[in-house]
Parts: structure tokens; C-alpha cells; sequence
């Protein structure tokens, strides 16, 4: 896989576990930038990793752009984002997904950025996981996109990442993923499973 440049966008716990686990187990180029400015969480990756602050210019100049910050800050993001014609892949995850009809955090970003390849990717897992994954294949990661290209190159960074990347279809799909992020957090609180707990795709047979 080509070098690329990716930002993370938002560096909250799971931003932050994003952009570790590119900067620890991929050789890209990784800039990382604060839902909001003057972010503690930002400048302490930057200062701990020696991670790149992603300027305006480094988001558009970007291979991959991660968004993870919470729902209500998507619209903020879309305005900073107009202009770029790259993968966004949408990381957040809002606890009302499904309910009433409410779309995916993915199709929100991708109706507000119609020239961006959206897609939708690590909404089912906690940060734990992102953290580490534990053997390399066991924890899935449903990759859904309208654009097979960008479905790809986000499969094969899930497998870089230690990940079995799982093709989770059209972007439509994202919604399942992100509602499985729910769940998971219900099963680990609810349930005792802890924030370790991790989905598998497999066949039976």
C-alpha cells in the first residue's frame, strides 16, 4: 500500500486511539487536529507521538480524512470540509441512530459533502479495541461505502490496523454498524462485558 497522508479529525478517546494505531502499526503520514481549538487531547498526541497539527491546508491536501467527533459537531465539520474531494471515513456514532429514522452518522457527512467519498468504518467497537485488537483477524471492521475505491483502500488500512476488514456493503449499511457501536456499549455496560468486547463476522460453515 502506497504512503498516504491521513488526518484525524477530533483526538477525543476514540480519535486519539485512531491516530495512535495509525502512527504505531502503519508507516503514513499522520496530522491530527481537535474537535475544537485549543484541544488538550489534541496537543498532548501531538506532543506524545510527535504527530503533525493538521492545518486547513493538510485537510485538504489529505489522502483519508477520519471524522470522530460527536454528532452535533458533524455540521461544523462539513463546513470545514466543503471543499475536499478525498475519503472521509465517519467514525461517530450518535445514540439515537435508528431511532425515528435518524440516519447514520455516515450518510449525514456524506449528504452534506457530495464531493467526498464517504465511508463508513470502526463504528462497532470501543476504543479498547483500536487500542489493541488483540491476534491480528479477530475483532471484524464493517467497511461500508458507495465508492468501491474508497471501500478499498479503508478495508486494507482495517487490516493494517489488525483488523478483519468485512465489506458491509452500500453506505445505506452504516447505519447497522453504528447501531452495533450501541449495542456494544450496552453489552459492556449492561452486561458485564467491559469496554474489550469486539464483534466477529464468520461463516458457520
Amino acid at each position: 500500500m502506497e504512503k498516504l497522508k491521513i488526518s484525524v479529525l477530533g483526538t477525543g478517546d476514540m480519535g486519539g486511539a485512531i491516530a495512535t494505531a495509525l502512527h504505531a502499526r502503519t508507516s503514513h503520514a499522520i496530522h491530527v487536529r481537535g474537535a475544537k481549538e485549543d484541544s488538550i487531547s489534541c496537543k498532548k498526541l501531538i506532543d506524545e507521538l510527535h504527530l503533525a497539527a493538521a492545518t486547513d491546508g493538510d485537510l485538504m491536501t489529505s489522502n483519508v480524512v477520519f471524522v470522530v467527533v460527536p454528532p452535533a459537531e458533524l455540521g461544523r465539520v462539513a463546513v470545514t470540509l466543503d471543499a475536499y474531494r478525498g475519503i472521509v471515513v465517519a467514525v461517530s456514532v450518535s445514540r439515537e441512530v435508528g431511532r425515528d429514522g435518524q440516519p447514520s452518522s455516515a450518510e449525514t457527512l456524506a449528504a452534506s459533502l457530495p464531493g467526498a467519498r464517504v465511508v463508513g468504518a470502526f463504528t462497532s467497537m470501543w476504543s479498547d479495541a483500536m487500542r489493541d485488537p488483540g491476534p491480528d483477524g479477530q475483532v471484524s471492521a464493517f467497511v461500508t461505502s458507495d465508492h468501491d475505491d474508497a471501500k478499498a483502500v479503508i478495508s486494507a488500512l482495517a487490516t493494517a490496523l489488525g483488523f478483519h476488514a468485512v465489506d458491509g456493503g452500500l453506505l445505506a449499511n452504516a447505519l447497522y454498524a453504528e447501531a452495533m457501536g450501541m449495542f456494544a456499549v450496552r453489552l459492556a455496560i449492561d452486561s458485564g462485558y467491559g469496554r474489550t468486547i469486539g464483534f466477529r463476522a464468520f461463516n458457520v460453515r
